[in-house]
Parts: structure tokens; C-alpha cells; sequence
């Protein structure tokens, strides 16, 4: 009688716990602000605008939530003037 062939059953490991967080390019997030990008790398090398990740060297992304607060920051709530 012959034995019965094993199956080669090949699992892989789950991938990494991830936190979800959505990134955008320069390009969408100079658009989502309402700027050029030129004018938002301009400033981001003098250190104004909203935080970034610079993923390396020549790429950098925005985190939604990052251009959310600095829009949230830069509101101006008017003042009735006398």
C-alpha cells in the first residue's frame, strides 16, 4: 500500500502590523494647500509650512493629518474693529 504524499503546505508570515497613515507627494500636497509646489519647497528649506518626511535624499511626502494642523494653525479668526 502506498503511503499517502505529504502536501507541501508553505505559510507565510503575516506581514507587520501597520499603522494606517495616508502620505501624499509635494505636488498633492502644494495642490491640497493651494500653493505652487515651488512656493511650498521654498518653504520648506527656510523651515516654514507644514512637517514632512523626507523618505530620502531627493523624496519627500506629507502626512494628510500634518497639512490638516498647519491649515488648522494658520486660521485667522476675524476681529471687529472700532
Amino acid at each position: 500500500m502506498p503511503r499517502p504524499r505529504q502536501q507541501n503546505v508553505h505559510t507565510d508570515p503575516p506581514p507587520p502590523a501597520r499603522i494606517p497613515v495616508e502620505y501624499v507627494t509635494a505636488t498633492e500636497a502644494a495642490s491640497y494647500l493651494g500653493l505652487g509646489v515651488p512656493t511650498l519647497n521654498a518653504m520648506r528649506q527656510v523651515g516654514l509650512g507644514p512637517a514632512f518626511v523626507r523618505v530620502s535624499p531627493r523624496r519627500v511626502v506629507y502626512e494628510l493629518a500634518a497639512l490638516r494642523e498647519y491649515m488648522v494653525s494658520r486660521t485667522v479668526t476675524p476681529s471687529v474693529e472700532r
